[in-house]
């Protein structure tokens, strides 16, 4: 309960703070001071979302440490300048290339807008020295640190240049840190060399305040006559965030010995009766078991551990403890809700063999293989026959694109959805939202309607109709999975749509074909339709790459706009259930790559009408144009599917003992 609180109050938190209108400037996703820099002083993986606001300056910015001293910052700045406002996306870099000593400072060089000729973009080295709760630093800075308006960097007729890096008018800066040790109150102050229309120099102060673990709020003044406010979401997706404390296993694993053989077996009931028992209470359900010659077969689920790899272990551990000795295989089958999607198949001898070695964990992989589920199995103990239920869920989401206005706005939508199940793979479900962050201004209907360039013509302002539709899922093989849904989809467009995956759970690539008609929805009222159609055929693969939950999704075939498209996303799915990605795509209609996007997704269960592991989703950027778009809201089957492959089961291999 207490989670799903600070959820909902991270929610009105997120929505009170952006819609202020006065927060002060950043620098592109870097580690920060004021508006100066810092050294970079996080560890591999830290992720942090900033909102930075003014009257005449706004920004959303992403920072990401992919090792201990180097960080990437992607800021997306808008300016208003009078009547007229303009924008730019930022690609920074922070690098710490010498440490601190103990008497020596920590030296760190940094890029901000590299290859843009944007006003931001700018260049700097520093010098900083931590002394107990106190973190000073000093350097000299190029660019934005030294012009109002930094002018002839970055790009010359779309060519990248170099020559203006660390070159030109140059001024100083330093800043002081101080964390008070007062419950997440951070002190700060600085200066900089670069004027401003009440000074020569500029001196600045700032207050941060820690209201949630990974949430902090500042607020700063300067002598510039500007005061705002910087909201900050921190954290790291290799650790815990939102999932609960795990804990131990509910037992040690106990090895099949000689001695065993010779003591009496209990039956298959009673085998169920001890697991069911001991891994309820580690949140662990037993939807399925049977014991068939040497095999025992079982179906496991949680509802708040999203490593299945540690769910498999537990189940192992139980197993050895309770099983037969005549046993030699424990297979644990893996359910998605609409599909038993994998057999993860124990070698009960393998596992024998890794207790108490120093890669325990290596070896009990080494033990393990993948098998798909059978079409059909034969009733066992544990299998209920379904209820069809009712379930309704929250969802706020947050998203910065060009689709409602011309620069890059931050807008928030809160939907409620409400769902009913007739069955494990059949449901209808409906969402209705509201934006209440950043409404558009509503302009006419264009005579003929476009695939998305059109969509500041529906109302704004309103509660509306996003979703209402009915989804069918199943498989015509053991590794074919399928999907049929129709209805309305979003809400520019509905229709009916089918979908088939090649799915093998040895492999760590997966095969999409999907086929959609839709028509585009009336911009008034909530079931009407507009005169115009659209066909899509959309190809995908998706491929696990790499250790660490790296993927690749390539997307390409006939869009929206009947243009054929090619659409790339990168990204990585991070054992706890949190997932970031970045996209981007090309269309034969367009001369230039499509617009750069990204998404971040945070699993908070309150969110999701379906509960269990539901995510609350951070997008930017992204598809606004009419080409190289494609129909959301379908229910594409590897967004169900993704948790079970075989590279995501291996990433958390290190936590099967736990």
């Amino acid at each position: 309960m207490t989670r799903r609180i600070q959820g909902i109050a991270l929610t009105f938190l997120l929505s009170a703070n952006m819609a202020s209108g006065v927060f002060a400037e950043g620098i592109g996703g870097l580690s920060q001071a004021i508006d100066t820099p810092r050294a970079v002083s996080g560890v591999a993986d830290d992720l942090t979302i900033t909102f930075d606001y003014r009257a005449d300056y706004r920004a959303l910015s992403f920072g990401l440490q992919p090792s201990d001293r180097f960080e990437v910052g992607i800021s997306f700045p808008t300016y208003d300048e009078g009547s007229a406002s303009s924008s730019g996306n930022e690609l920074s870099f922070g690098l710490r290339f010498l440490d601190e000593g103990i008497y020596l400072p920590a030296l760190t060089v940094g890029v901000v807008g590299f290859g843009s000729d944007d006003r931001g973009s700018g260049e700097y080295v520093l010098a900083s020295k931590t002394i107990g709760p106190v973190q000073a630093s000093v350097g000299l800075g190029w660019g934005r640190y030294a012009q109002e308006i930094a002018q002839d960097r970055g790009q010359d007729d779309r060519v990248i240049r170099t020559d203006h890096l660390f070159a030109g008018d140059a001024e100083p800066f330093a800043n002081i840190l101080w964390d008070t040790g007062l419950n997440g109150l951070i002190a700060a102050t600085e200066y900089s060399g670069l004027g401003g229309p009440e000074a020569d120099d500029t001196l600045a102060v700032s207050l941060s305040f820690e209201l949630l673990e990974g949430l902090t709020v500042t607020g700063l003044v300067n002598n510039q006559g500007d005061g705002g406010l910087r909201l900050v979401f921190a954290a790291n997706p290799t650790r815990p965030f939102v999932q609960t404390d795990i804990g131990r296993g509910p037992h040690p694993y106990v090895e099949n010995t000689d001695a065993r053989a010779v003591q009496p077996p209990q039956t298959e009931e009673q085998v169920f009766a001890v697991l069911k028992e001991r891994l309820e209470k580690e949140d662990i359900a037993i939807r399925r078991f049977s014991i068939t010659g040497d095999t025992i077969d079982v179906t496991a689920s949680s509802g708040i551990d999203a490593v299945y790899a540690r769910i498999v272990g537990r189940v192992a551990r139980v197993l050895s403890a309770v099983a037969p000795a005549n046993i030699t295989t424990f297979r644990v089958t893996q359910n998605t809700g609409a599909f038993d999607s994998n057999v993860v198949v124990l070698d009960r001898a393998g596992l024998d063999q890794a207790v108490g070695a120093p890669n325990a964990s290596e070896l009990a992989w080494d033990a393990t293989s993948f098998e798909a589920s059978p079409l059909h199995r034969p009733a066992a103990l544990g299998e209920r026959t379904f209820q069809p239920n009712f379930s309704y869920g929250f969802e706020p989401t947050f998203k910065a694109d060009f689709i409602t206005s011309d620069t890059l706005q931050l807008t928030g939508t809160f939907n409620a959805t409400a769902r009913y199940t007739f069955s494990p793979q059949t449901f209808v479900a409906g969402t209705i939202g509201y934006r209440f962050l950043n409404q558009w201004t509503q302009q006419d209907p264009p005579e003929e309607p476009q695939p998305r360039s059109d969509f500041t013509s529906y109302a704004p302002d309103v509660p509306f109709l996003e979703s209402l539709i009915v989804r069918h899922r199943f498989r015509i093989a053991p590794a074919v999975y399928s999907r049929v849904s129709a209805g309305l989809f979003e809400r520019a467009y509905g229709g009916v749509s089918g979908e088939m995956l090649w799915r093998d759970p040895e492999q760590n690539f997966a095969l999409g074909l999907e086929a959609t008609y839709v028509q585009k929805r009336a911009y008034e009222g909530l079931f009407g339709f507009e005169d115009a159609d659209a066909t899509t055929l959309i190809g995908s693969v998706y491929a696990n790459i790499g250790q660490s939950g790296d993927f690749v999704i390539l997307d390409a075939g006939q869009h929206l706009a009947g243009d054929f498209a090619v659409g790339l996303t990168v990204g990585r799915n991070y054992r706890n259930g949190w997932r970031i990605a970045a996209s981007t795509g090309w269309s034969e209609k367009r001369d230039s790559a499509l617009q750069f996007g990204a998404e971040i997704a945070i699993p908070l269960s309150w969110t999701s009408a379906s509960g269990g592991n539901g995510t609350t989703n951070l997008s930017v950027g992204g598809q606004s144009g009419d080409f190289g778009s494609r129909v959301s809201g379908t229910g594409t089957l590897y967004d169900e599917l993704r948790a079970s492959d075989k590279r995501r089961i291996e990433d958390g291999f290190g936590e099967f003992w736990n």
